[in-house]
C-alpha cells in the first residue's frame, strides 16, 4: 500500500498529475479490497500533501543538500514516512520500515538505505515538526503548511487572521458528504439504509438533502451509489442551486455544468419541471455530464458543448429565467479536499483566471431574460476572482447585486452573508468547503 501512496505522490510532485485522479484509478483496481487499508492509503497521499511545507521544514536539517534536489521518489518517501512519524497513530518503528520497504520496491535498494537514516533522524529529533524560528512570513508558511505565494494572496483578500484561520481549518480531513437524490429516494430513506450499511450517516448542519458519513469507506462500492440514490457533494456546494431556486416550467442555463452535481441539484429543487440547458466546453465534460444526469435520473435536461469564455451560445438572447455560472477558479477553497492544487499555485493565477471568468460572465449575460437571475460562485477564497470580478462586471452591464433579502428561504448559513452582500462558506466557520456566492438581477 505504501509503495502505491509512494507511487502516487511522486507523479504529483513532477507535475501535470493530480491526487484525487490517480487515488481513483488505484482504487478501482481492486488490489485493497479491505475499506481500512482504502482509507489508510487515501490518508497517506492527502495527508502527505496537506502537510508537506512542514514536512519539508521538519526534514531539512537532516538532509546534506536541499529536499528539492534529492530524487522525486526519495523526497516523497521521507515526506510519507515523516508524516507518518508526526501525524499519525502508526508506531515509529512500523512507519520507517514500511516506508523503507516502498522505496525498495519502487526505486531498489540504494535510496532505501538514505530514506531509512534520514527517517530515523527525524524521530531521534522528537514528536514536533521542526519550524523556522520567529513569527514571520517563513514560520507561517510552515506552520500552516502553505506556500508563500498563496499565503500572501490568503491574506491579501482574507487579512492575517482569517487566512490563517482557513489554512489551518484545511488541514483537517474534509466530512465524505453526499446529497440525497429526489428522483430516486428522500433523505430519510437513504439516512435509514446507510445506518444498516454500517457507514454511520447523520444529516448535514445546513442542505435539507445532505448527509455526512462518519464511514464512508463502503460508499463507492455502494448499490445506492451506483443507481443515482444520491452523489458525493461537499454541503456547500449543495448551498449554491438554492440561491437561484428555479420554479416549476422556468428555464434555466447552467454555463459550466460538468459534472453535473449542481445541474441535477437544480432539477430537484424544481420538482424535475424546470427546463435546464446544461452547457460546458468540452465533448469529454459533456459526456461526463450525461452519464449523471442519465445515473440520477434527471428529467429535462438538454446538454451542449460550448465554451462561453469565446462567444455567447447562439440563439438564446433573453430565453433564460435563470442562469448559474459556477465558474473555474483557481479552486484554493478546496485544498483540505485537494491539496496538490496549494503546490501548483502561483502569483498570477488569480489574475488570470478573473480574465476568464469575467469573460464568461458577459458571454452569459445575453441569455438571460430581462428580471432574471444569475448566480456567480467559484470555489475560491480569493477577492481577485469573487468581488473583484462581480464589481468590474457590475460597472459594465449593470447587474444588480441582491442581498440575502432576495435569497428568500435559503437554508444556508446567515452569517455567511458578508456587508457587501455575497455569500462566503468557510471551513472554519461552516464546515464546508470554501465557496463565494453573488446573487445578480438583471434590469
Amino acid at each position: 500500500m505504501r509503495d502505491e501512496a509512494l507511487r502516487i505522490l511522486s507523479r504529483v510532485d513532477r507535475g501535470g498529475a493530480y491526487a484525487d485522479i490517480l487515488l481513483d484509478q488505484a482504487l478501482r483496481k481492486g488490489s485493497l479490497p479491505d475499506p481500512r487499508d482504502r482509507a489508510l492509503l487515501t490518508e497517506l497521499v492527502m495527508g502527505t500533501l496537506r502537510r508537506r511545507e512542514t514536512l519539508d521544514h521538519t526534514l531539512s536539517p537532516h538532509l546534506s543538500r536541499p529536499l528539492t534536489k534529492t530524487d522525486a521518489v526519495v523526497r516523497n518517501a521521507l515526506r510519507l514516512g515523516a508524516y507518518q512519524m508526526l501525524y499519525t497513530r502508526i508506531p515509529e518503528r512500523v512507519a520507517i520500515f514500511e516506508t523503507v520497504a516502498a522505496v525498495k520496491g519502487v526505486r531498489g535498494p540504494k535510496p532505501a538505505g538514505l530514506v531509512n537514516a534520514v527517517l530515523r533522524g527525524v524521530a531521534r529529533s522528537g514528536s514536533a515538526p521542526l519550524l523556522p524560528a520567529g513569527e514571520g512570513r517563513e514560520r507561517k508558511s510552515a506552520e500552516l503548511s502553505a506556500p508563500l505565494p498563496l499565503l500572501d494572496a490568503l491574506i491579501r483578500s482574507l487579512g492575517e487572521e482569517e487566512a490563517a484561520s482557513f489554512l489551518a481549518a484545511s488541514l483537517a480531513k474534509p466530512p465524505f458528504t453526499v446529497r440525497a437524490n429526489p428522483f430516486r429516494t428522500t433523505r430519510d430513506a437513504l439516512l435509514s439504509r446507510l445506518s444498516e450499511a454500517g457507514m454511520e450517516p447523520a444529516s448535514c448542519r445546513f442542505a435539507p438533502d445532505g448527509i455526512v458519513l462518519e464511514k464512508p469507506g463502503a460508499a463507492h462500492a455502494d448499490a445506492g451509489m451506483r443507481t443515482g440514490e444520491y452523489l458525493v457533494m461537499d454541503e456547500g456546494a449543495q448551498l449554491i442551486a438554492p440561491l437561484l431556486l428555479p420554479a416549476a416550467e422556468d428555464t434555466v442555463l447552467d454555463a459550466c455544468a460538468a459534472p453535473g452535481g449542481k445541474t441535477t441539484h437544480l432539477s430537484a429543487l424544481s420538482g424535475g419541471r424546470a427546463r435546464i440547458v446544461a452547457a460546458d466546453l468540452s465533448l469529454g465534460r459533456v459526456r461526463m455530464l450525461r452519464e449523471t444526469l442519465a445515473r440520477l435520473g434527471v428529467p429535462k435536461v438538454t446538454t451542449a458543448v460550448h465554451d462561453f469564455s469565446a462567444a455567447p451560445l447562439p440563439g438564446t438572447a433573453e430565453r433564460f429565467h435563470r442562469v448559474l455560472v459556477d465558474a473555474p477558479c483557481t479552486g484554493m477553497g478546496v485544498i483540505r479536499r485537494n491539496p496538490d492544487a496549494k503546490w501548483r499555485f502561483a502569483p498570477d493565477d488569480p489574475g488570470r483566471m478573473a480574465v476568464l471568468q469575467r469573460a464568461i460572465l458577459r458571454n452569459v449575460w445575453p441569455s438571460l431574460a430581462r428580471g432574471g437571475l444569475l448566480v456567480y460562485s467559484t470555489c475560491s477564497p480569493l477577492r481577485e476572482e469573487n468581488e473583484e470580478v462581480v464589481e468590474a462586471f457590475r460597472r459594465e452591464t449593470g447587474a444588480v447585486l441582491l442581498g440575502k433579502e432576495a435569497a428568500g428561504n435559503w437554508p444556508g448559513p446567515t452569517d455567511a452573508w458578508t456587508a457587501e452582500g455575497c455569500v462566503r462558506l468557510s471551513p472554519h466557520r461552516h464546515g464546508t468547503d470554501y465557496f463565494f456566492a453573488a446573487l445578480l438581477r438583471k434590469g
